[in-house]
């Protein structure tokens, strides 16, 4: 399947051309997702960035031009690791994919993903609706991973036909996502709800979809 190139982190200022200045700027990014979760995106500027990072504001400036162009590398930078996730959906024979009971089936097509989210603190406070610069969006990387998930179900279940083959792709997208937004405004039990019911409830769906094709 085509891939859309997304941009690189460093695209947004000046590509680093040496180890040391990528280093740098993985050091800024990292900074700028602590500070996300630690103090708010609110508070965030490129001093306090700097700040975090150890690096000088003339550093900052070098490689981003403002608080905006590190935001959107870090975004871009997520979305890249997202991206790497969802091709490795792709690695998996034809033969794999009929063979593997439910529950592994929702591991490899599901689970690489909401781990990464589980992960990633700051990820998850990005795509959120009150995320203060405007929420992450990246409409055709998800258009890319309901493809892969049709081609799953189409395999697995060649009598599965539209409507209902995209209905039920966007069950399997939609409901992990109501668990997200679900931790976004209560925590307590994010890693369990993400790592531990998705799946169960996951697997569960797609069995008695399997079930009602037989």
């Amino acid at each position: 399947m085509p891939r859309t190139p997304s941009k690189s982190p460093t695209d947004v200022q000046r590509s680093p051309q040496q180890a040391r200045g990528r280093e740098r700027v993985s050091a800024i990014l990292d900074a700028c997702a602590r500070l996300i979760v630690q103090d708010s995106v609110d508070k965030l500027t490129m001093h306090t960035i700097a700040k975090e990072a150890g690096t000088s504001i003339g550093s900052m400036y070098h490689f981003f031009s403002d608080r905006q162009a590190v935001l959107s590398a870090l975004g871009a930078r997520h979305l890249d690791a997202i991206r790497q996730a969802t091709d490795e959906i792709l690695t998996i024979s034809r033969e794999q994919w009929i063979g593997a009971d439910p529950a592994q089936v929702i591991d490899w097509m599901i689970m690489p993903v909401l781990r990464y989210i589980e992960a990633w603190p700051d990820f998850m406070l990005m795509i959120s609706p009150g995320f203060a610069p405007g929420p992450l969006r990246a409409p055709q990387l998800q258009t890319e991973i309901e493809e892969i998930y049709a081609q799953v179900l189409t395999m697995r279940m060649p009598g599965l036909v539209d409507p209902q083959r995209q209905r039920t792709v966007r069950t399997l997208f939609g409901l992990p996502l109501g668990l997200i937004q679900i931790t976004l405004s209560n925590s307590q039990f994010k890693r369990e709800l993400l790592l531990e019911e998705a799946p169960f409830a996951l697997t569960a769906y797609l069995k008695q979809v399997e079930k009602r094709q037989r």
